[in-house]
């Protein structure tokens, strides 16, 4: 008799086997996602870090400009340079003086009211709330005073002149010398002062700072010429245009 075959069992039936390193994978999937977060981070914090330096940076730059504003501010004026000394003396200016009438800034009159000076030219008080406009820098006609005041305020200087066509005016050729210096200055202005008499016949002002010279030779001083004229107007610049002497600089036209 035949023997019978056996037939092959079949597996148990269950859950699917998972296919050959399946949880590699998971890890290798976990570890990337882990190194992309590091990453992601570590580009955060430097991000963070550059615009701290940044910051930090864009603070210290402005500290700087403000420090170096209230230096210039609390410094006031610069020293006259020896040469317009010795020529001021030469021409028998008075030195630069602090006019008795000296005021604090800030006080405004009303917009076009007019108001006359005890000691002109004026080199404080009470002014228009306007200063003069930066140009021109030349004027033909003596400009208003209580606008020059306020420009004065802010840093300006004014060089004054007793006209040449008056006796004892400043030669013409001294005046074209100046208009060279005002054209080229930053913030001054040239202008005629019919007021001035002989003895102030060439009057630089600055706030609270005046300087006066006589227009021709006078008790062994020498008569003014464009070149000592214009050491002694540079020499008055350099001391006071644009300085913390002023209290409301460096406003127009500085």
């Amino acid at each position: 008799m035949a023997k019978k075959k056996k037939r092959p069992r079949r597996p148990p039936s269950g859950p699917a086997t998972p296919p050959r390193g399946g949880a590699n994978l998971e890890r290798r999937d976990r570890k990337e996602e882990a190194r992309r977060h590091r990453e992601a981070e570590r580009r955060r914090v430097r991000r963070a870090s550059a615009l701290r330096r940044t910051l930090t940076s864009a603070g210290i730059a402005v500290a700087a400009v403000a420090a170096l504003t209230l230096f210039r501010n609390f410094q006031g004026p610069n020293d006259i340079p020896e040469p317009a000394l010795r020529a001021a003396a030469g021409a028998g200016c008075t030195e630069v003086e602090q006019p008795a009438s000296s005021a604090p800034s800030g006080q405004h009159l009303q917009p076009g009211q007019s108001h006359t000076y005890t000691d002109p030219p004026a080199t404080s008080g009470i002014h228009d709330p306007s200063p003069l406009p930066e140009d021109p820098k030349v004027y033909d006609t003596q400009p208003p005073e209580t606008k020059a005041v306020h420009s004065l305020e802010h840093g300006a200087v004014f060089v004054y002149y007793r006209p040449p066509e008056m006796d004892g005016g400043l030669p013409q050729e001294v005046v074209d010398r100046l208009a060279e210096i005002a054209t080229g200055s930053d913030a001054t202005f040239l202008a005629p002062y019919p007021a001035l008499t002989p003895e102030r016949a060439l009057t630089l002002t600055a706030w609270n700072r005046r300087q006066s010279c006589p227009s021709t030779a006078t008790g062994g001083a020498e008569a003014l010429t464009p070149q000592s004229a214009a050491t002694i107007v540079n020499g008055f610049v350099t001391a006071f245009e644009c300085t913390g002497n002023a209290p409301e600089y460096p406003a127009s036209p500085c």
